[in-house]
């Protein structure tokens, strides 16, 4: 059996995810989080093993046709482990560079937390900032 993603709140870096992993060989998996998490935990909600299946098996319900439980569940929660950016993130990210280069500060930022969660930004963050540290351009 092909493995079947459902993404809620994943965005791009998770569409990408679901369209690599959707052809591999392997169970059924669900991803859930991001701003669908915090809605949750705003309301009050427990956020409870049996409450997380339910919701998992209602995206794969509603998004791929998936009607039957599954034959076995198992149900890891990850809070936190993916950066999602505030309302002013970018704003504030300009003025730390801004900040860095006014001080001169031998300081490069790079990463997810940054410009970017997905593994393709990441990569992307990495080259530039190696590019800013040898003080070339990098290459388009």
């Amino acid at each position: 059996m092909g493995r079947t993603v459902v993404v809620l709140g994943g965005g791009i870096s998770g569409l990408a995810a679901s369209y690599y992993l959707s052809r591999a060989p392997c169970p059924p998996k669900v991803m859930l989080g991001g701003s669908w998490l915090q809605t949750l935990e705003a309301r009050g909600c427990v956020l409870s093993q049996e409450l997380l299946q339910q919701e998992a098996e209602k995206a794969a319900a509603t998004h791929l046709g998936l009607n039957e439980p599954p034959s076995h569940c198992l149900v890891h929660l990850h809070k936190n482990s993916i950066p999602q950016y505030t309302l002013g993130h970018w704003q504030k990210l300009e003025s730390a560079a801004q900040f860095l280069a006014a001080q001169k500060l031998p300081l490069t930022l790079a990463g997810a937390s940054y410009e970017g969660v997905a593994v393709n930004d990441c990569i992307e963050s990495g080259r530039q900032a190696a590019a800013r540290v040898l003080g070339t351009e990098p290459n388009s």
